[in-house]
């Protein structure tokens, strides 16, 4: 009888410990991993970003961000933003974003799809994903990261409208080497307020992400290189499936000159990467010195939704062009997740 009542402890208490595994562990990570606290002040608090030179490195920033009370000076709310510029980016990096709770399944399972095919790796990173990748965690590239990230990211669609959101992820992105949020990119590459982009400006921004660095070439050359054009016509193509942009608008759209002021990319091309480089430089030290209602689209195409070609990437596609002229920081550029 002894034995039965020790056996029946025994069992007991691997049950308790099982208990314990299944409810409290997830607990105590959750309260120790997750910013949930940082995360739910973000409703009422801005985002000031802080970029740094890194010391003997040319064109290399680091970025610091801290949640403050105060809007920072170069902020821009989505009522100071295009409408339809925004969008461009919206549907390039997020095609589902009014409608996912912080992660898009239909990518995920894509992703996984791939990955065991052996196709190209992919991060199927939502917006809300990225926001609070750059804001809370690193960039290294591991199951554990991307699980802080996922239930960061819940935690941040609870807590934030969806307008909080973008606004907060387009004034903190990098659009240019030491180039953060939309303000001061509309500025750079245009000499624009954000209000004032174009749908064409705000799919050539889009454009530049995940790899700024890279996919600027059409900037530096004054014209959009081949990869450039094919892209941003894309990005516009999405916009007009998606509602953002009228069908009869498209080829006038398309016919848009980016830089007005600017030679031929033919021309342009002729220019030697040296005077280009410093050209960027000097534009990168002057900028130094110096919602309209959301429409919710449904019945997307799978096609389309699935992003696939533009879907923020371990391996991301860029400018083939750029390799060319520049090949420092190779490793460092292909973090992006």
């Amino acid at each position: 009888m002894s034995s039965e009542k020790s056996s029946f402890k025994k069992k007991l208490l691997v049950f308790i410990i099982v208990i314990d595994i299944i409810i409290f562990v997830p607990i105590v990570w959750y309260f120790v991993e997750v910013p949930s606290s940082a995360i739910e002040s973000l409703q009422d608090s801005y985002i000031q970003s802080t970029v740094t030179a890194r010391p003997k490195e040319p064109n290399k920033y680091d970025v610091d961000y801290k949640i403050v009370g105060k809007k920072p000076k170069n902020w821009v709310t989505l009522k100071q933003m295009n409408y339809t510029a925004v969008h461009a980016i919206v549907v390039s990096e997020d095609w589902a974003f009014y409608d996912h709770s912080g992660y898009d399944s239909n990518q995920i399972a894509d992703a996984i799809q791939e990955a065991t095919e052996g196709g190209r790796k992919r991060g199927a990173s939502t917006i809300s994903q990225q926001l609070v990748k750059n804001l809370f965690f690193t960039n290294d590239k591991s199951l554990y990261r991307k699980a802080k990230e996922f239930v960061s990211s819940v935690v941040l669609e609870r807590n934030l409208s969806k307008e909080k959101i973008l606004e907060t992820y387009l004034n903190v992105i990098e659009f240019a080497p030491g180039v953060y949020g939309i303000g001061n990119a509309s500025k750079f590459y245009f000499n624009k307020h954000p209000k004032d982009l174009t749908a064409k400006e705000g799919a050539f921004l889009a454009m530049l992400l995940p790899n700024p660095k890279r996919n600027m070439e059409s900037f530096k050359q004054k014209g959009l290189t081949e990869f450039g054009e094919k892209t941003v016509n894309a990005i516009l193509e999405k916009m007009v499936v998606s509602g953002y942009l009228k069908k009869e608008q498209l080829d006038g759209v398309k016919a848009d000159v980016l830089f007005r002021d600017s030679k031929t990319k033919a021309s342009a091309k002729k220019l030697n990467s040296d005077k280009n480089e410093k050209g960027l430089m000097s534009s990168l030290n002057v900028l130094k010195s110096g919602s309209a209602k959301r429409k919710k689209k449904k019945n997307f195409k799978v096609n389309y939704r699935s992003d696939k070609a533009l879907q923020l990437s371990d391996e991301p596609e860029f400018d083939e062009d750029a390799i060319l002229d520049d090949n420092s920081g190779l490793e460092e550029e292909f973090k992006a997740d």
